[in-house]
């Protein structure tokens, strides 16, 4: 067999996300006025090396493995609030499996870790069912502070084919159930990108 049939006949591999291709993203780069700047702004980041937005166990960079494209948009509002979207590509379904599956397993062993930055927080996670793209999961924690609650966030995060969507915001209740239409938009998208579904 000749290495362009070889080529041919693998799967591509996506190494780079169209711009504008989240759906946080056309209003992420939006030019803002300084008065809306002041009041709220976006960054947006094709690191590989970021940790998922959701992150249990609190790790400084990425530890799963196969990413091959990301692209993590973070919202922030003076209110104060934030949420974000983030969309990691790995080589193979099987390597996003493995990416939720760790996820699954990080959120019970770090199920009540406490941020060394700020030792005083009493961090709670928590998981719930959810349904978009080939599977998925809701989750968040709860940050409690001298037996109040000082910061709540709910996230989803669902696999479709290779690909890893989450979404967050600590804005309201405890509720993945709101952020399901995001995560099933993007899920049928991303099956636009060669090789991912």
């Amino acid at each position: 067999m000749t290495l362009s049939l070889v080529l041919a006949l693998s799967p591509a591999t996506v190494t780079d996300i169209p711009k504008n291709f989240l759906l946080t993203e056309r209003a992420a780069r939006r030019h803002l006025s300084q008065h809306e700047a002041d009041e709220q702004g976006y960054e947006i980041s094709d690191k590989l090396t970021r940790p998922l937005q959701l992150n249990p166990c609190l790790h400084q960079r990425a530890v799963d493995r196969g990413r091959t494209a990301a692209r993590t948009i973070t919202r922030w509002t003076s209110a104060p609030s934030g949420s974000s979207e983030q969309l990691v590509i790995y080589k193979s379904p099987r390597a996003a499996r493995a990416a939720l599956s760790r996820l699954r397993v990080e959120v019970k062993r770090c199920a009540r870790k406490s941020d060394p930055s700020a030792p005083e927080l009493e961090i709670r996670w928590r998981t719930s069912p959810a349904k978009a793209g080939d599977e998925a999961i809701g989750m968040g924690y709860q940050a409690r502070q001298d037996g109040s609650v000082n910061q709540l966030v709910t996230g989803i995060v669902a696999r479709r084919g290779s690909a890893l969507m989450i979404y967050t915001t600590d804005e309201g209740a405890y509720d993945p159930g709101r952020l399901t239409k995001s995560a099933r938009k993007l899920a049928a998208k991303v099956c636009a990108l060669p090789g991912v579904c």
